[in-house]
């Protein structure tokens, strides 16, 4: 029974260690990354149109509307997809000189579906380039030129620098939940495109050419539908991109109960998926030779950074247990290195990174952060994990799907 015991132990410390060191690969090669930024090359794309799914979006939608209608040239379009509203978005994203399309199929909703019928749209006049963002972010400027001269000059799916942002009088908690997001998206993401080019689809500021993304079948109510394009685009060889240069911002909400709902189905669902889909990735794209599979396979593999953390330690503890019992401490030294990896990996992020989203002073927050993540996965978190729901009511910004660490 012990044999037995201990080789389960073995193998989740070296499952563990595996995806700390990964993880601190990808922060380290992150840390080293310079972030001059190259010279704006906006004027040999071609036609560009910005779709925005909008979901009972009145209250919120018209500053993303002006945002990224300042950003257009004469020739590019800005589509919103008023999907299975109840409310005016319509009407004014019409009033601010956006072009409407309305979908009503309340049987099939998400984000995914209400893409897949702006792309059923565009088929009969095509643009060169199509930017997909959500109805409560907004470009920095000469971000929407510049990640989509990204993908128009490298002919692949290009994903901007997407960041959440704790509003003004947020207490410490979002703090920590803006550093959170910083770490995957920007610490992650930026690791991950040095070391096998690639990077996820992370929501928002996401352009790609039509010849990518015209042949696509975006429509399933996938909860975490931006992982499941990632890697369909890598399959079909269009791995995406990263364009740091190019900043998309949005804002979490106050509510604490649409910050769960966030959350969980990002928590719940990646794991979900990654358990779906990782190992089989991983095979594929070493069975095919592909780089960048590999590398984002490995990174899907990694949970989201609370849960991970804390297994480890549980299995730091078990390890622990199994040494004083049988005195074998292989186990145990494997996690403990897990664990000092991880926490220097997370303490290099925030020092370059993560100081002016969390400051010293606002460290207190961790405890009610990760006190927060207990609600996650109470019945609500797991309800809203199980099929598409809106983050927000509608009442304040977004509709689609978020990712938090």
């Amino acid at each position: 029974m012990s044999f037995f015991v201990l080789v389960f132990l073995y193998a989740l410390a070296l499952g563990g260690f595996a995806l700390a060191l990964f993880l601190a690969l990808e922060v380290a090669a992150a840390l080293f990354d310079e972030e001059e930024k190259a010279p704006l090359q906006a004027a040999h794309v071609g036609p560009v149109v910005v779709v925005i799914p909008a979901h009972n979006e009145a209250k919120s939608i018209a500053p993303t509307l002006r945002n990224a209608t300042s950003q257009l040239r004469d020739m590019d379009r800005l589509l919103v997809v008023a999907d299975n509203c109840a409310d005016e978005t319509a009407r004014i994203a019409r009033e601010n000189g956006a072009e409407v399309i309305e979908r009503h199929d309340p049987e099939h909703r998400g984000k995914g579906y209400a893409l897949q019928f702006a792309l059923d749209h565009l088929r009969d006049a095509p643009p060169d380039i199509v930017v997909f963002t959500d109805a409560d972010c907004l470009f920095a400027p000469e971000a929407l030129q510049r990640v989509s001269g990204v993908a128009s000059r490298h002919d692949r799916p290009a994903q901007a620098l997407y960041l959440m942002k704790a509003p003004d009088g947020a207490g410490p908690r979002l703090r920590v939940a803006e550093f959170a997001w910083s770490f995957i998206n920007n610490a992650r993401m930026r690791g991950l495109a040095r070391l096998f080019d690639v990077t996820r689809f992370t929501g928002a500021g996401f352009a790609a050419p039509w010849r990518v993304v015209g042949g696509l079948d975006l429509a399933s109510g996938e909860i975490v539908e931006d992982l499941a394009l990632t890697m369909t685009l890598i399959r079909k060889g269009a791995a995406p991109i990263f364009a740091p240069d190019a900043l998309v911002t949005s804002e979490f909400p106050m509510d604490d109960e649409a910050l769960t709902r966030q959350s969980a189905r990002w928590s719940i669902g990646s794991m979900t998926y990654a358990a779906r889909q990782g190992f089989s990735a991983l095979f594929e794209g070493l069975a095919k030779g592909r780089f960048a599979q590999i590398g984002a396979a490995i990174d899907l593999m990694i949970p989201p950074l609370t849960i991970f953390a804390a297994l480890l330690i549980a299995i730091t503890a078990l390890s622990l247990l199994a040494w004083l019992a049988w005195g074998v401490s292989g186990a145990f030294q494997l996690s403990v290195w897990s664990l000092f990896l991880t926490g220097a990996t997370i303490a290099g992020a925030w020092f370059r990174f993560g100081r002016e989203a969390l400051p010293p002073s606002a460290l207190g927050g961790v405890i009610a952060f990760l006190l927060s993540k207990a609600s996650v996965f109470g019945r609500k978190g797991r309800e809203s994990a199980q099929t598409w729901t809106p983050t927000r009511d509608g009442s304040n910004h977004g509709g689609h799907s978020k990712e938090g660490e």
